[in-house]
């Protein structure tokens, strides 16, 4: 495929030639020029202009505003690069038709980045458009699948992992798992990935929490064929995801990947809550042991109260290293729900895959656990059509209070 051929619009040469640098080093084509003539002659013959410092009369939002109110180039995406961070600047830009706007001084990076968006966004419009689907075919929308707990140490992530690299597996679409246990997640120690971006840049960056092609570009590759989004590095970095921004951050998501996987940790606040409504599915672990179910036991109370999460949860007994301490019938009939999958116990296997960062259906595909996971993922993206949801358990639910005494 040819590299995408970029205008730039620049007569300072120190400016041009950093901008030159950063896009050629990634394999973009650039053209400069100017003065606005010769932006306004050859922008139509390129796939992204980029308006800096013009030599002529005109502005930089006065040739934006003209490339915007001609009509064969319309679909031609503009950046442009504000000289300061005011916000007078910036809006002008905007109110002109630019597509984005950056302000030095900037990184690098963030100009890969937001140009490869720009670029994808437009490509994926001008696709579509053309395109009248037949009335027999069905879009289907994207999925969001949340694995919650609220006792820490159940499981949770082991789930989620495995859940997001099991859809990798079965599908050749585009899947993301997002570490949203804040302060300690550990989904990148489950894939042994050092990310060197995670939640906590994207939510500096607004427009990234909006545009879902530049959410991507934060969003890790892994060889196992999902991309991440990881936990803030640091427990005081998880202030910065603010409930807003996760609000806009899984609107993207599911916008820009056709299945999103959701760690959404232990800690129950309106960040989780957001997480909780927005998901298709729930999943959360049954761990064996009386603290865990009793935490458990208090939080479906509270979203029975709260009717948005009850019908859409899925409930598994996760044996992750313990075995019948507690019987099925006790554990449904203290949740009042049946517990629609069963983990089996492993001491050995769930701590080689942590160890070695190893998802279980990659490294034991063969195993019990895998073939259960497998099954897991698939059943909670209602790959059958339906996604299961829990149902009332047949017997009345007791106190934990006597399943206490009762073990």
């Amino acid at each position: 495929m040819a590299a995408s051929t970029i205008l730039l619009v620049d007569a300072d040469p120190p400016s041009r030639d950093v901008i030159v640098k950063a896009l050629t080093d990634v394999g973009y084509s650039i053209t400069t020029v100017a003065d606005e003539v010769q932006a306004f002659a050859e922008a139509g013959d390129h796939d992204l202009v980029i308006l800096d410092i013009l030599s002529g009369p005109k502005s930089a939002a006065d040739v934006c505003r003209e490339i915007r109110a001609t009509p064969a180039m319309v679909a031609i995406p503009v950046l442009c690069i504000s000289q300061t961070d005011d916000v007078d600047e910036r809006i002008r830009f905007l109110q002109a038709g630019a597509d984005d706007v950056m302000a030095k001084p900037y990184d690098a990076l963030e100009l890969q980045a937001r140009v490869e968006a720009l670029l994808l966004r437009f490509r994926r419009s001008r696709d579509l458009a053309p395109v009248l689907a037949p009335k027999e075919i069905v879009v289907r929308r994207p999925h969001m699948v949340a694995v919650f707990s609220p006792k820490g140490g159940v499981g949770a992530t082991t789930i989620a992992v495995n859940t997001a690299v099991s859809a990798a597996q079965r599908h050749t679409a585009s899947v993301l798992l997002i570490d949203m246990d804040l302060q300690f997640g550990q989904v990148a120690t489950h894939l042994n990935m050092t990310p060197d971006r995670t939640l906590a840049e994207v939510a500096k960056d607004e427009t990234a929490q909006r545009e879902p092609e530049l959410l991507r570009t934060y969003a890790i590759p892994h060889e196992l064929g999902i991309h991440v989004l990881a936990s803030p590095g640091s427990p005081e970095l998880a202030e910065l995801v603010t409930a807003k921004s996760v609000e806009l951050i899984l609107r993207a998501a599911v916008a820009a990947y056709d299945y999103v996987v959701v760690d959404a940790g232990s800690s129950l606040d309106e960040r989780t809550l957001i997480v909780l409504d927005h998901a298709d599915t729930v999943i959360f672990p049954v761990y064996p042991e009386i603290a865990a179910l009793k935490a458990l036991h208090s939080l479906v109370d509270y979203l029975n109260e709260a009717g948005s999460v009850a019908a859409k949860s899925i409930f598994v007994l996760n044996n992750l290293f313990s075995r019948e301490m507690l019987k099925m019938p006790a554990i449904e009939s203290a949740l009042g729900t049946t517990v629609a999958a069963v983990l089996p116990y492993d001491p050995f296997l769930y701590l080689k895959a942590v160890n070695e960062g190893v998802p279980i259906v990659k490294g034991a595909p063969s195993s019990i656990a895998a073939e259960r996971l497998t099954k897991l993922s698939a059943d909670a993206f209602g790959e059958d059509g339906v996604a299961p949801v829990a149902r009332p358990a047949e017997r009345k639910p007791r106190r934990l209070g006597g399943l206490l005494r009762r073990t």
